[in-house]
């Protein structure tokens, strides 16, 4: 039977104060035999107080491990009173604290872990990446924001970004609290550490605010001075190659030409065959060089029109004239149908204009079956010219339009088993046109033929000198207008 802790207590208690009395009355008879047995009582009663007391010590040192972070340790008590439940207690709070500091310690390795892959994922990216709090402070960033910034990733923590990076669209600085309220994404130039200027094209994406967070706008910044400085020895590289490859086809449909008309009646009909085969494929790959020169140029912003008051009719004409022998050969009808009125000129580049006429009959030619047939018409308003040429060809499917007049866009359906063409002569088309303060634009439905029309500004005189209210230079006057 198990004695209660409050027995124990009084028992105690009592030895604590009975044995000084009984210890004085052995001294004072003064005897060895009463001094021993005094001597005696006095360690029983230690003996017995050592043992009430030692679950108390087991309990403090269980507590002191306990608090120096050794959760495995229990405090073994079996003294059968309520030191023994306190025990039990104390054992089922360690293990309790050593499940939460293990679970603790899971979670603290899969943020480190996760916060790894963050890291690396960020310093992957070859756009620059900053993540701001409420209060427009940096959060994270990544290797590439630092090298866009000049500054380094240590540099931009916790730092206010508009005390580090200024952001300009055109001439006017733009802030944090601007481009972070909204989905913003232009291109602007990012000033930096020491002045560093970078032209980015800057995305930025509110995030709703959180307390836990404290997450309020990611920027991502996509260096654009390494494409442009690629673009321009692309196009360096382009615009040479193309310059040596005219040199030597426009002698070669030179000689050949030369060499058809000294010949007509001279050689079999076979021989003249591959010799006109030949020149065709010299002309076809000349003209896809001069189309490659006029997107060079045209990317560049190096291409110049001459505007001059121009005889539509007659460059029209010879488009189409230029253009029926193979309209012929392939059994289709090219016909051109112009307005009973007499056809006022056009301020354009008669050069340029004629090239947009070529391109677009010649397209219609490529994608129109043998018996079909191309009407290129004109009409007129007050201001403008429009010219239609619409053929029966295969037509193009409704998706297919709004990329027509995309460079290398080539149109690709059931009807047709391979895509004519580079892609570019529409592109240029539109591109010349659009130089010529015009408009271009295609109607279409597949299996029913196209439609492709283009506007020209009319010449109107004002006291015998050109009308130059369509054109911002006065470059007019002089008959000669670059843009750039």
């Amino acid at each position: 039977m198990q004695t209660p802790l409050k027995i124990k207590l009084i028992f105690v208690s009592a030895l604590g104060i009975l044995t000084p009395l009984i210890a004085s009355l052995f001294f004072i008879t003064n005897s060895y035999v009463s001094i021993g047995l005094g001597a005696l009582a006095l360690a029983i009663v230690s003996l017995l107080i050592f043992l009430f007391l030692k679950p108390v010590q087991d309990l403090i040192k269980a507590s002191e491990s306990l608090s120096a972070g050794q959760f495995n340790q229990r405090a073994d008590i079996r003294s059968g009173d309520e030191f023994e439940i306190v025990g039990k207690s104390f054992n089922l709070m360690a293990g309790k604290i050593s499940q939460l500091f293990q679970k603790m310690e899971n979670d603290k390795d899969i943020a480190i872990s996760e916060k790894s892959k963050l890291e690396e994922i960020l310093s992957s990216m070859i756009d620059g990446i900053i993540a701001l709090d409420v209060n427009k402070n940096i959060l994270i960033s990544n290797k590439a924001a630092a090298e866009i910034t000049g500054f380094t990733q240590t540099e931009l923590q916790d730092q206010a970004i508009d005390g580090l990076i200024h952001v300009f669209e055109d001439k006017e600085e733009i802030s944090s609290k601007t481009y972070c309220q909204i989905n913003f994404n232009k291109s602007a130039k990012l000033v930096g550490k020491m002045g560093k200027q970078t032209k980015v094209n800057l995305i930025t994406t509110p995030v709703g605010q959180s307390l836990h967070s404290n997450l309020n706008c990611i920027l991502i910044m996509h260096d654009l001075s390494k494409e442009e400085e690629l673009e321009r020895m692309k196009l360096d590289f382009v615009s040479l190659a193309s310059h040596e490859l005219k040199t030597p086809l426009t002698s070669i449909m030179g000689y050949l030409s030369v060499f058809v008309d000294e010949n007509k009646g001279k050689i079999p009909k076979e021989e003249m065959d591959l010799v006109d085969r030949s020149l065709i494929s010299a002309k076809q790959l000349l003209t896809l060089v001069q189309n490659i020169l006029n997107v060079n140029k045209i990317e560049s912003s190096q291409m110049s029109v001459a505007i001059e008051p121009t005889d539509y009719q007659k460059i029209l004409t010879k488009s189409v004239e230029d253009l029926r022998s193979q309209a012929t050969q392939k059994n289709i009808i090219l016909s051109l149908n112009l307005p009973n009125q007499p056809l006022p000129k056009v301020l354009a580049d008669p050069i340029r204009l004629g090239e947009v006429a070529t391109n677009l009959i010649a397209n219609a030619t490529n994608y129109t079956d043998a018996g079909g047939q191309i009407d290129v018409s004109l009409s007129l308003s007050p201001n403008e010219v429009t010219t239609v040429v619409s053929d029966t060809g295969t037509g193009m499917p409704k998706e297919a339009i709004p990329h027509l007049f995309n460079k290398f866009f080539r149109v690709s359906n059931l009807t047709q088993k391979a895509s004519k063409g580079t892609g570019l002569g529409l592109y240029i088309a539109k591109s010349i046109v659009e130089r010529h303060h015009g408009k271009i634009w295609v109607e279409s439905e597949l299996g029913k033929g196209s439609k492709f029309f283009f506007t020209l500004p009319i010449v109107s005189l004002s006291s015998g000198v050109i009308d130059s209210s369509k054109f911002t230079s006065q470059q007019i006057q002089a008959g000669v207008l670059n843009y750039h």
